[in-house]
């Protein structure tokens, strides 16, 4: 039997209509023969101080370093896993115009603009060999700092942003989980280590997903439904204890471990 942890009502009450769905996620825990894996994950939120006191009530631990962008406008903080990270991003500077792929703006006040606010960023796996931008099957990438992006993605605001990482930005090339000096960065008092499973609920539309969101799924990186309303379903460590931790309506997201 599943138990679901809610937040209190005062926080949690807030109505969101997702359809029955007997699909879970992408299982990222099985072999995958794509030569990508997914790197990072980010979540805009409008709070960002309460977003992350939320999680770390859940049970995740995460540095009181905040990252402050100013080419975006953004402050961010990061949760670390073993084979992923995942950061929650809000604005520092609404008046700042973003010059780069990723509207922040918008992405933050997804609930007014019909936008989401989820990204994936992908990289390629340790035992693949170098990707160019032509080893992608989507035409319209463009390179900006040195991420490249789908443009048919980042116009259709209602998905996921989906980015392309280059080695010199991996995750494992920047926070090398083998390391003793990083252990600290990974105790979590939920006792969980990795993302196994990702489901993504992409609001309803007249647009058709993306070529780069249809590539990824169909490499089976990424799960993806439609909903009233955006919605990120993280599975720890396949889920075993199966338990459920809803952090509705301040973060879009649903955890099961």
């Amino acid at each position: 039997m599943i138990s679901t942890y809610r937040l209190p009502s005062t926080i949690n009450d807030y109505s969101i209509t997702y359809p029955k769905d007997n699909k879970t996620t992408a299982n990222l825990s099985q072999k995958i023969n794509s030569s990508l894996k997914i790197d990072r994950l980010f979540v805009c939120v409008k709070e960002g101080t309460k977003a992350i006191s939320i999680l770390k009530h859940f049970g995740l631990y995460c540095p009181d370093t905040i990252i402050t962008s100013k080419t975006e406008g953004t402050r961010s903080q990061i949760f670390f896993l073993e084979n992923m990270y995942l950061a929650i991003v809000w604005l520092d500077n609404e008046t700042l115009q973003s010059p780069t792929a990723i509207n922040f703006s918008a992405r933050v006040n997804w609930r007014d603009n019909r936008t989401s606010p989820f990204g994936i960023g992908l990289s390629r796996k340790q035992d693949s060999s170098p990707l160019e931008i032509n080893d992608y099957p989507v035409e319209d990438l463009a390179i900006d700092n040195y991420i490249a992006y789908s443009k048919q993605n980042q116009k259709n605001a209602i998905e996921p942003l989906v980015f392309l990482l280059p080695d010199l930005l991996k995750y494992s090339n920047i926070l090398d989980p083998e390391l003793p000096q990083n252990q600290k960065y990974f105790q979590h008092s939920l006792k969980v280590k990795n993302i196994t499973d990702i489901k993504i609920s992409i609001q309803t539309g007249k647009r058709r997903d993306s070529k780069i969101i249809d590539w990824i799924k169909q490499e089976q990186l990424l799960y993806t439904t439609r909903a009233s309303e955006p919605l990120m379903e993280l599975t720890f460590d396949r889920g075993i204890r199966g338990k459920i931790f809803d952090a509705r309506p301040t973060l879009p997201m649903i955890f099961r471990y």
